[in-house]
């Protein structure tokens, strides 16, 4: 025989793309049972729902800015032959501690916020930062200067540093019923518009990420920050045409962010890293993420369309019980960007996609790799 040997499979079934899809049905069953049949609606409308920003904030800063450290890979110490039901266990376990701690110290120390809404409104802020830091300007200037788990304490503080920043100088509660009380910074921007342009600010930074969509096309040429500033201009501009424009033309705000933009970052995640731009990854950049973009925007429209039928008894249920603001359409984006999404995320980055085949690492194929 000639050539290395192919490496020994880890997992049971298929691989690639048929493994993802295995996942991705299994866990959308299991989130949409869950979510669905919840065994009280106020509980986790007015308290799971505004916590669980802060739960995303700490799976960004964990999986991505700390690579995982420190048990599963690429920063951890998981190897080949060591349990990945385990692996998980343990970074989940860290994981949901971290963020209880989170809750806690905000909750009863300071700033002494009740859970809802703040913890939805500054956890979309912190959120916000989380992702475009983290991910489009690659932790820039720390990365690759400082050890994974310097990383952690370091995102933290970046993160929330840039949130509450956020919150003290642009929001106010304008057309809220906390408006004009001690808890309102009083700055210049509604934090109802600011919340929706922020959600479609993800999904157009998304799209130009260096490992989704376009894989950083056309400014992956550029280095860091050079290439995070055009990626975070161009899309501050896109998101503003998209939400504005929306709001000026009639159409709902709560559908135009919370089915629609929640819907193109759930795809452009779910097909760039978990299914690996199955059906176009053959081709290279830039003809893969234009033919990726027409995807996820097919994509978005039959899935928004699927959650509005499957989501709308518990948007009654919620109405019934004095939750009328929580409409079929923040049902979809919670369920989007607060349920499956992290499922996802954390079964590939801390289980390793237990008991199925390993997931590819985000950012693959590489955009220049193709015909």
């Amino acid at each position: 025989m000639s050539g290395k040997e192919a490496p020994p499979k880890i997992g049971i079934g298929p691989t690639g793309p048929k493994a993802a899809l295995i996942q991705f049905v299994a866990l959308t069953v299991f989130g949409l049972a869950a979510f669905t049949y919840l065994p009280s609606v106020g509980l986790v409308v007015t308290g799971f729902l505004p916590g669980s920003l802060i739960m995303l904030v700490w799976l960004g800063i964990l999986a991505v800015a700390g690579g995982n450290w420190p048990l599963a890979p690429p920063a951890g110490r998981w190897k080949p032959g060591v349990s990945r039901g385990l692996t998980g266990l343990g970074m989940t376990v860290i994981w949901w501690i971290i963020v209880a701690v989170n809750v806690a110290f905000m909750h009863y120390v300071y700033p002494r916020w009740p859970i809802f809404p703040f913890f939805l409104w500054f956890g979309v802020l912190a959120f916000w930062t989380t992702l475009l830091w983290c991910i489009n300007w690659g932790c820039w200037p720390f990365a690759g200067r400082v050890k994974p788990w310097a990383m952690i304490p370091i995102a933290a503080v970046v993160i929330y540093l840039v949130a509450s920043i956020m919150w003290l100088t642009l929001v106010n509660l304008q057309g809220t019923p906390l408006a004009g009380t001690p808890f309102d910074p009083k700055g210049p921007i509604p934090i109802d518009w600011l919340v929706g342009f922020l959600v479609w600010h993800i999904a157009w930074f998304f799209v130009f990420s260096p490992i989704f969509v376009t894989q950083g096309w056309p400014f992956g040429k550029l280095k860091q920050p050079g290439m995070a500033v055009a990626q975070t201009l161009v899309s501050l501009v896109l998101a503003y045409v998209c939400w504005e424009g929306g709001l000026r033309a009639g159409v709902s705000p709560t559908f135009s962010f919370g089915a629609v933009a929640s819907s193109i970052i759930f795809w452009s995640l779910t097909f760039s890293w978990m299914f690996s731009f199955t059906g176009v990854a053959q081709y290279k950049q830039p003809k893969r993420g234009m033919l990726s973009f027409v995807i996820v925007i097919v994509l978005t429209a039959i899935w928004a369309s699927l959650l509005t039928l499957i989501l709308s008894p518990l948007a009654a249920t919620a109405a019934a019980v004095g939750l009328a603001f929580f409409d079929v359409n923040l049902a979809i984006i919670y369920f989007n960007l607060c349920v499956l999404a992290p499922a996802l995320i954390a079964h590939n980055a801390f289980w390793l996609r237990t008991p199925l085949t390993l997931p590819a690492p985000p950012g693959t194929p590489p955009p220049d790799q193709g015909r």
